[in-house]
């Protein structure tokens, strides 16, 4: 129960590596507030974490999407809790089928605003609600932020973007009380992979990415980027 009193905002709770992130926070006695666009995944994650019995789990009907959307996020959580103690970024999506110079422009759009975008309104949502003496933003991305993917340029540059952006986010708010992390992880056992059979023993799950999350919270931490990318390395 590290988490215990804490508040506690999922961005992508109800996909499949913050799902995981939620269940473990719930665990550890936070009140866990998930916004998404979907009254289905809503129903989804309610039952995924109907086995735990601590924290408090807050679905609402919002997305960061938009600057708007965001704005309205942002004054239903003033609303509710004044503050927020623990911020999680888990968005976006995965694109692959082409290579930089014939890819579809219409995917590259998508991808920045999936991708990148959102990171930005996120930040804009959230930082200003947090505790500015002892909040905590985690911002989840993956290999791809430090390494080529063929076939899937676009993703790997917004990938790298996203770690610039948190990094240079850490280093803004490095005078303040607020830590800023960057979680680079690498591939997942999610539910939908195990599912259809895929998952190597060495790789974590997304509870496991929830562990670390509640083990930094209460933490002085100067290192920004965490490498999560197998439990051999």
């Amino acid at each position: 129960m590290k988490l215990q009193g804490k508040t506690a905002v999922v961005l992508g709770g109800a996909g499949g590596v913050g799902e995981g992130i939620v269940k473990t926070l719930l665990r550890e006695g936070a009140t866990v507030v998930v916004p998404t666009r979907s009254a289905h995944k809503i129903d989804r994650l309610r039952e995924y974490v109907s086995d735990v019995h601590t924290g408090k789990l807050v679905t609402h009907l919002g997305s960061v999407d938009t600057e708007a959307a965001g704005q309205q996020l942002a004054a239903f959580l003033q609303k509710e809790w004044k503050q927020i103690d623990i911020a999680v970024a888990s968005l976006g999506g995965w694109h692959q089928g082409a290579p930089v110079y014939s890819y579809p422009t219409e995917q590259w759009q998508r991808i920045l605003n999936d991708n990148l975008t959102s990171h930005f309104f996120a930040i804009k949502t959230l930082v200003p609600l947090l505790n500015p003496t002892e909040g905590y933003y985690f911002h989840i991305n993956g290999f791809s932020a430090d390494e080529p993917y063929p076939m899937a340029g676009p993703v790997a540059m917004a990938a790298a973007a996203q770690k610039s952006l948190i990094q240079t986010l850490a280093k803004e708010v490095d005078k303040t009380g607020m830590q800023v992390f960057e979680l680079i992880l690498g591939p997942m056992k999610t539910r939908d992979r195990l599912k259809h059979g895929h998952g190597q023993p060495d790789w974590y799950t997304p509870e496991e990415i929830g562990e670390h999350i509640a083990n930094q919270v209460g933490l002085r931490q100067e290192k920004v980027v965490h490498y999560l990318l197998s439990k051999k390395t």
